[in-house]
């Protein structure tokens, strides 16, 4: 029994005794209803006032009878409180000694900020492709819903330093701001930036005129799910087929997915041609694009003749076998 309960049920028991020892002076000694809580009140307190009438031979068995249950329950309902605030403080002690011990023990995480709808599907996400995150939210009753799940998470202010330090700040690859105003978000990209300069930073934005604010914060990436959510909607009219494609990918319900492969120094790829990287004919997989390092121009349309370099970035698409091997062949160290 949890310690909540055992409390309510100290107390239960204890209004029971006080109830049943009005009715049973009411039916016993002939009492009124306030004699009757006024006798119950002093034996079950035993303050030792005066009776107000003379008690007969049943009156005195009743009343020694709720003397011991009345001290019995008000003891219980006493230790059940004192356990209440003391194991309650120590389980709050303890749950979040040993969240922080999980959060030091990971590097490379996502800092989700706000657990509301769009925290909620990133997690999802993140979760789905097995990156590491920690929530951060001030809400209690969502940071106790994150601690059903199991995941990792920080109760307190996302703004405030103190709360991206404990999530880990300065391990993290990534800060998602998507609290539920955008000058919240504003300050917390100014922050993040601010102690961790080389951390990724993205920002959710409500209003389109917010979007140059986040960027001078220091967010890296701006998100306006109304604009998307518009743009999506005016794709699945003009364009249903290839908007359904792009949803079975996201969502894994097509057996193709995306990724994207770094080309490292020394690596098969590095200064090779996509002719001799012979990525379809080993891997399976089809490059859709090569982002260049150099300039930071995006080939959507690759030739076999482009030369890969340290720093590119290849995005190809294949089964989840083909991309996991591939993944696997050129991950970075």
């Amino acid at each position: 029994m949890t310690p909540t309960r055992r409390l309510r049920v100290a107390f239960s028991i204890y209004l029971g005794v006080l109830v049943v020892g009005v009715v049973g002076y009411q039916v016993l000694e002939g009492m009124n209803l306030l004699d009757a809580l006024y006798m119950t009140v002093i034996t079950v307190t035993t303050v030792g006032f005066a009776e107000v009438a003379p008690l007969d031979g049943p009156g005195k068995v009743f009343t020694v009878l709720l003397i011991v249950g009345g001290v019995a329950s008000a003891t219980y309902a006493a230790v059940s409180a004192a356990e209440f605030v003391v194991e309650g403080h120590l389980r709050r002690i303890i749950e979040r000694r040993r969240m922080e011990r999980r959060i030091n023990a990971i590097d490379g995480h996502v800092i989700v900020c706000g657990y509301g709808r769009v925290g909620r599907h990133l997690v999802a996400e993140l979760r789905r492709e097995g990156m590491p995150f920690v929530v951060v939210d001030n809400d209690e009753d969502k940071i106790a819903e994150v601690a059903e799940t199991g995941f990792l998470h920080v109760e307190g202010d996302a703004t405030a330093e103190h709360a991206l330090r404990d999530a880990g700040l300065e391990r993290a690859r990534a800060v998602v701001a998507c609290v539920n105003t955008d000058a919240d978000n504003v300050l917390i990209a100014l922050t993040a930036k601010g102690l961790q300069p080389g951390c990724t930073v993205v920002g959710r934005i409500k209003a389109d005129e917010n979007e140059a604010k986040l960027r001078r914060a220091g967010a890296d990436r701006v998100i306006a799910p109304s604009t998307i959510g518009g743009r999506r909607i005016a794709q699945l009219l003009t364009r249903p087929v290839v908007s359904d494609f792009l949803d079975g990918i996201g969502a894994g319900g097509i057996e193709y997915t995306l990724e994207e492969v770094p080309v490292r120094s020394g690596s098969p790829l590095d200064n090779h041609t996509l002719r001799e990287a012979a990525i379809r004919e080993t891997y399976g997989c089809t490059v859709l694009a090569v982002l260049h390092a150099e300039d930071g121009s995006m080939d959507t349309h690759p030739s076999a003749e482009s030369v890969l370099h340290d720093g590119d970035v290849l995005v190809v698409m294949g089964s989840e076998q083909e991309v996991a091997s591939m993944r696997d062949r050129f991950r970075p160290p």
